[in-house]
């Protein structure tokens, strides 16, 4: 092994470790605001929190918890709510950081407020039966694929199907391995399903994190070597490299899906107009590749401001539901 690939693996790792740190912090955070997510929202305003030049502000609202994943979409759309919570409605948001997981138990407990990366019907199935009783799902966002993608490059005659991956010669070309994102994923249970429906005993699924596999990619692809990653849609990396999904003839990995918002039991009483805003919250899909690709190139938080203050009309509707009229023009004379 080189030094430069003893270097790159250490990152790797590193950064696996990193995103796992983040996640258990997450966990912690979750377990110990759950009891104060039980009292009254009386006597959550009514405790006094100090302000910045030490006097206390009895009136002070209580931050709403949103849950999101370290996925570039999640961490956008993720953002750009708590952004317009914040900025429209006036009231407080706080960004938590989970396995999607713990993000399902954690609504349906009141532990969070809500989250938006919610897959259904087929990635996130298993977690959405143990808690639809005990949410309130919003409806779709925006639409997504979840598959296993190859650079263009790769001759689609050879491997066009997640079938052709069976032949070990195939899998030799892609070093017998799959590189993959988190382990607690809805994308990654259906790729340890396809491995077993596929027959590949040649190919071994690697865990890793969203960044690792964007990395993974990014370096086979300088190198011109064939690789296959766990990926889905929208994702900045369709705008950036010649992609395609490997063909999936049985379905393993699901269809076109719809990514929802669900919010705790409660919240629509609690605040209605943050439900309301959620229920109206629609992304175009071209704007957000286009979106998700910029956040890439300089910040989440730039792209995100960005588009916002570039698309005021459909701001004013995600928050008022009034839809501006288009100014009538002048007729012209024949």
């Amino acid at each position: 092994m080189t030094i430069n690939n003893r270097w790159r693996n250490r990152a790797l790792i590193i950064a696996g470790g990193l995103i796992a740190l983040l996640s258990m912090q997450s966990i912690l955070r979750l377990s110990t605001q759950g009891e104060a997510n039980k009292e009254t929202a009386s006597e959550k305003q009514g405790s006094p929190k100090a302000n910045l030049d030490g006097s206390q502000n009895s009136n002070k609202q209580t931050s709403l918890k949103l849950g999101w994943t370290a996925w570039s979409d999640a961490d956008v759309v993720s953002l750009m709510a708590e952004k317009l919570i914040e900025r429209h409605l006036d009231q407080p948001v706080d960004r938590v950081m989970a396995d999607i997981g713990i993000q399902y138990e954690a609504v349906a407990r009141g532990d969070l407020d809500m989250m938006l990366m919610a897959w259904l019907p087929t990635t996130h199935q298993l977690y959405w039966k143990k808690v639809r009783d005990r949410v309130i799902n919003l409806g779709p966002m925006y639409t997504g694929r979840l598959g296993w993608v190859v650079p263009a490059y790769v001759p689609k005659e050879q491997v066009g199907s997640i079938n052709d991956l069976a032949k070990p010669k195939i899998a030799q070309l892609f070093s017998n391995k799959i590189q993959g994102i988190d382990p607690g994923s809805g994308l990654m249970q259906a790729s340890e399903k396809a491995l077993k429906d596929y027959s590949l005993s040649e190919m071994e699924l690697v865990s890793s994190s969203g960044a690792a596999m964007t990395a993974v990619l990014d370096r086979s692809i300088r190198d011109n070597r064939w690789v296959v990653v766990t990926s889905w849609t929208p994702h900045w990396m369709f705008a950036r490299y010649q992609l395609r999904f490997l063909q999936d003839p049985k379905r393993v990995l699901g269809g076109i899906e719809g990514i929802h918002a669900i919010t705790r039991i409660g919240l629509d009483q609690d605040h209605p107009k943050v439900v309301a805003f959620l229920s109206r919250f629609r992304l175009p899909e071209n704007q957000l590749d286009a979106l998700l690709l910029a956040a890439q190139e300089s910040s989440t938080e730039q792209a995100v401001n960005n588009y916002l203050a570039n698309n005021q009309s459909r701001v004013k509707y995600w928050m008022t539901g009034t839809i501006e009229e288009a100014a009538p023009t002048a007729s012209t004379k024949r």
